[in-house]
């Protein structure tokens, strides 16, 4: 298996599980609707540097994406390039859970934020994958102060 950053030639899979994650796996019945999604998203994915979209692939099939949005902090006496992490988009297909690729994907992702200075990186989970983040080291700290604001 291998854990890569994505590449343009992705981004349609990469729609394809978020489509999937956010419909929580139900069969597609609108297929205008899927395609103008895909089309939406590809083109965000395309322009929105602050993300980095990671795959797992096995054979030449990805298996599932996670993606990290660098925070960029402003410049501090101390710290003048702070970057964090919102880690998020975590989906694996269903027909390849529990082997490995989530496992596998976040420690790829985990390298990389070390490797490239990130202070920290958050993730909220849903509840049933709580387990699964703090297996990986992640911690349940005080929740930071949050505005919900109405559209």
């Amino acid at each position: 298996m291998l854990c890569r950053p994505a590449e343009p030639a992705d981004f349609p899979a990469l729609a394809d599980m978020r489509w999937r994650l956010k419909m929580e796996d139900a069969p597609t019945t609108d297929a205008a609707a899927y395609d103008a999604f895909v089309a939406a998203f590809v083109d965000w994915a395309g322009r929105d540097e602050a993300y980095v979209h990671w795959v797992a692939e096995d054979q030449g099939r990805l298996l599932g994406a996670m993606s990290v949005a660098q925070v960029r902090k402003p410049p501090a006496p101390d710290e003048p390039d702070g970057c964090w992490g919102y880690l998020t988009n975590a989906y694996v297909y269903p027909d390849a859970r529990n082997a490995g690729a989530g496992r596998a994907l976040l420690a790829q992702i985990i390298a990389w934020a070390r490797a490239g200075g990130l202070e920290l990186m958050i993730v909220w989970p849903s509840e049933p994958a709580y387990p699964f983040y703090e297996r990986a080291g992640f911690a349940r700290g005080r929740d930071p102060l949050m505005l919900e604001l109405e559209l």
